[in-house]
């Protein structure tokens, strides 16, 4: 009632701002006029329902929301964005320097306790506190983003950049529809008799639309490799969703330290401590928190990574896949796959590695940057793709004279006479007639970080 007072003496105050009111004071009834008030604020309201309200979107999954603290709710209860939520109000604020402020404002608290809001529990088996969202900076100074087109467009054309079954196979993936192939050795049943599938999608957990997946590996006593560190970002937001140590489940032969820097030393520290993932299957379980067979999985020349955790997945979009069919077709077996490092030099002027050893969050970041360039230029890719396939056929062309000319020397340097117990092999040291693994093998992409870390 005072507020409704109040605005009424402020309308007699104003005189002409609002003549029929005031003459209602003056000849009318209390019932008259608290009539034409009561039109007065309908009228009001019906102008305020009938603006359009500004629909917000989390970035995560896309979910629509007509307001900031449903928003918030949505993203406090699936963890999405969770970052650039206030925990107390419920509300969701479009930048984390917004929630900052809020927070000092109304809830007097410092950047040290909103970081303390996101940190993980202490079971999380994590060896960094919880990453927040925002932009991941390179090493390399000169590289400046470039511009991303509209989320729902990118997940469209992502989606239909998957590869195929048959195409996934090829370069060694397991897929779901090939775990019970009869022609595998021993070590591969092996391998896939542990392997299964992400979960399938439900309305009650909400799962990333798509991530990018690299792990770095050491050479096990039985031949395969196991992860001794994973990372997973969320391929739309940056988001870390995991940045951890794996405790080897077997003996460790060759550690591959010059690699990705991983020691003994450091990996038995950080499991004394818990702050390792306890194995592959540790790993993966954890993995499976953040993704279903919907989630589409990016990353370099990860058929060596979901093999070394046991998933089989149908949903890929691999790096090393995608332009290697863009300068080849994807017809055809991958005759030569461009390195992470060469990718990120050709297509994206970026300089990674420039330490002497990987770092996981950084391929992780740039196989992401690889990822979002190439779907979101495609022409561009293709004029890439053109001058690769033009400097490959000058190089075959080269080595092939290469080899030629090997053959003509050796044949020329030919002695009359052999001698006896001694095949023609043995003498020359090797046959010229079959190729050697130098000229059949491109130097830069062999090794490849055995037996994948690019």
């Amino acid at each position: 009632m005072l507020s409704i007072y109040g605005w009424c003496c402020n309308a007699l105050s104003q005189g002409p701002a609002y003549p029929n009111l005031k003459r209602g004071f003056a000849i009318c009834s209390w019932s008259t006029l608290l009539q034409g008030l009561y039109n007065f604020l309908t009228s009001r309201y019906k102008m305020a329902k009938k603006q359009p309200t500004k629909q917000l979107r989390c970035k995560i999954c896309f979910t629509s929301a007509n307001s900031a603290s449903h928003l918030g709710k949505h993203c406090l209860e699936t963890g999405h964005q969770a970052d650039q939520c206030c925990q107390r109000c419920v509300r969701w604020f479009c930048r984390r320097t917004a929630l900052e402020q809020h927070n000092l404002s109304k809830h007097n608290e410092s950047e040290v306790a909103i970081l303390l809001h996101h940190v993980e529990p202490k079971n999380s088996h994590t060896t960094a506190p919880s990453q927040v969202s925002e932009q991941y900076r390179f090493t390399d100074q000169n590289y400046k983003p470039f511009a991303l087109l509209d989320l729902d467009v990118i997940h469209s054309r992502l989606v239909g950049k998957c590869h195929s079954s048959e195409r996934l196979k090829r370069e060694g993936f397991i897929v779901p529809n090939n775990l019970n192939e009869i022609n595998i050795t021993k070590k591969q049943l092996e391998i896939i008799g542990k392997t299964i599938g992400a979960p399938v999608p439900t309305s009650l957990y909400s799962k990333r639309k798509a991530i990018v997946l690299d792990c770095e590996m050491a050479g096990a006593r039985n031949g395969a490799s196991e992860v001794v560190s994973i990372c997973v970002v969320d391929l739309f937001s940056g988001e870390v969703l995991m940045n951890s140590l794996v405790k080897p489940q077997e003996q460790i032969i060759d550690w591959r330290s010059n690699i990705h820097g991983i020691r003994p030393a450091t990996l038995s520290t950080a499991v004394m401590q818990g702050q390792a993932l306890d194995g592959w299957e540790a790993a993966r379980e954890k993995l499976f928190k953040h993704v279903n067979t919907d989630t589409v999985m990016a990353g370099q020349s990860i058929q060596h990574d979901l093999k070394a955790l046991r998933i089989s997945h149908a949903t890929v979009v691999d790096t090393a896949i995608l332009t290697s069919d863009a300068v080849f077709g994807a017809e055809m077996h991958s005759r030569r796959c461009w390195g992470l490092q060469s990718l990120c030099d050709d297509l994206l002027g970026l300089r990674i590695r420039q330490s002497k050893t990987h770092d996981a969050l950084e391929d992780t970041m740039a196989a992401r940057e690889v990822t979002l360039w190439c779907i979101c230029y495609p022409e561009e890719l293709q004029k890439w793709a053109k001058k690769a396939k033009a400097a490959w056929d000058t190089a075959q062309s080269q080595k092939a004279k290469r080899v030629k000319n090997r053959r003509k020397k050796a044949t020329k340097a030919k002695p009359s006479t052999f001698s006896y117990g001694h095949d023609k092999e043995d003498f020359f040291g090797y046959d010229d007639g079959v190729l050697r693994w130098e000229d059949v093998v491109d130097r830069e992409v062999w090794p490849k970080s055995p037996p994948s870390s690019d």
